[in-house]
């Protein structure tokens, strides 16, 4: 028995490792709502579709990130106004600034591990 709950324990931990996989959490409920909107774009896979999509879903990202008063979200919400004027100026070559709003996304979301 003590096998079987270790091994649901450790399956339970490696969720969220690949693309596509259901990620689990314990995020504050308004980083978990920036969390539920970013997640879906970066698994997905590169290329034109995500850009377009990353694009579309700029806006959403900035409100969402507003939002957050549970942590210092400066540094989010500046990485999501230079994805933007990306958006605006080379849609198409968003990797780099997308990358940046992940980045600035796990700093606020576990601080202590950066």
């Amino acid at each position: 028995m003590i096998v079987a709950i270790a091994t649901v324990l450790f399956a339970g931990s490696a969720i969220g490792e690949g693309m596509g996989e259901r990620h689990m959490h314990s995020f504050a409920k308004d980083v978990d709502a920036f969390h539920a909107a970013l997640a879906p774009l970066w698994h997905a896979p590169a290329g034109k579709e995500r850009a377009q999509n990353v694009c579309a879903q700029a806006p959403r990202l900035e409100s969402l990130a507003r939002e957050v008063h549970s942590g210092d979200a400066k540094p989010l919400l500046s990485s999501i106004t230079a994805l933007q004027a990306q958006c605006r100026t080379n849609p198409a070559d968003i990797d780099a600034a997308f990358s940046q709003v992940h980045e600035a996304f796990h700093h606020l979301a576990m601080p202590n591990r950066h």
